[in-house]
């Protein structure tokens, strides 16, 4: 199957969730994308931040008004492009949406499909939320974690970890340990972890698989085997690189 055919193999009407880190915005960018080409209605959103210039191509309407906003993305689509929603911009970012709001879009456009960044990592590859990560609405039917294979033989600093006492706290590993698949399917296990609010579906998306030897991708999806998942996808490069291997349907 190409790349081409993944990405579409993922695309399902209703809301779509993804979390982790290292590689989000290109998961969210690349569904949006086939789903213009494919002349699907889609809407891309946030429930936490973007950056501005990353999304001001797509031409977003921002605010809360269900019906103002209902309006620019139907015309979008009409227009054969992504619809595209945020609350306001601040600075270099713009804010998202409240969850129960895209619920309400989702009841009203049951084919739209909205894809949500619904978790922040400032750029790092690893990363464990807060308590009030991720911001997953209620009616999500796919939660979508992405895990960055670059990390795996890494030391555990900040230079590549988001929240580092929460992951060092969940991985049970000192500070400067390297970073295992066994420490990273850990992460995606603990009810804390990475899926901590999933909603529906649980797939694993890996980027960078190409950046590790083969044999750590199979340690990897070894050590998966213990957690109940819809998908696991095996993808190489990353952010504009981004191009599905294969995708493994799971337990």
């Amino acid at each position: 199957m190409s790349d081409r055919k993944y990405w579409e193999s993922l695309l399902e009407p209703g809301i779509l969730a993804v979390v982790g880190a290292g590689g989000k915005t290109t998961v969210v960018s690349k569904l949006g994308a086939v789903a213009v080409s494919l002349e699907r209605p889609v809407v891309v959103t946030t429930t936490t931040k973007m950056g501005s210039e990353q999304v001001a191509p797509w031409n977003p309407y921002y605010g809360d008004d269900l019906t103002l906003g209902e309006t620019h993305i139907e015309q979008q689509l009409v227009q054969g492009r992504m619809g595209s929603w945020f609350q306001s911009v601040a600075g270099h970012k713009v804010l998202g949406l409240d969850p129960e709001l895209l619920d309400r879009v989702q009841e009203r456009h049951p084919d739209w499909s909205i894809i949500i960044e619904a978790d922040g990592a400032k750029t790092k590859w690893l990363k464990a939320p807060k308590f009030h990560e991720p911001v997953i609405p209620t009616k999500t039917a796919t939660t979508i974690a992405v895990v960055n294979m670059q990390v795996l033989g890494k030391p555990l600093t900040e230079d590549y970890v988001h929240r580092i006492e929460e992951v060092q706290a969940i991985m049970e590993v000192p500070l400067g340990d390297r970073i295992t698949p066994e420490g990273v399917v850990r992460l995606l296990r603990h009810e804390q972890g990475v899926f901590q609010y999933a909603r529906g579906k649980r797939i694993v998306f890996c980027t960078g698989c190409d950046t590790v030897d083969s044999t750590v991708v199979d340690e990897f999806l070894q050590a998966l085997q213990s957690l109940s998942l819809h998908k696991v996808v095996l993808a190489n490069g990353y952010r504009e690189n981004c191009c599905i291997q294969r995708i493994l349907t799971w337990q």
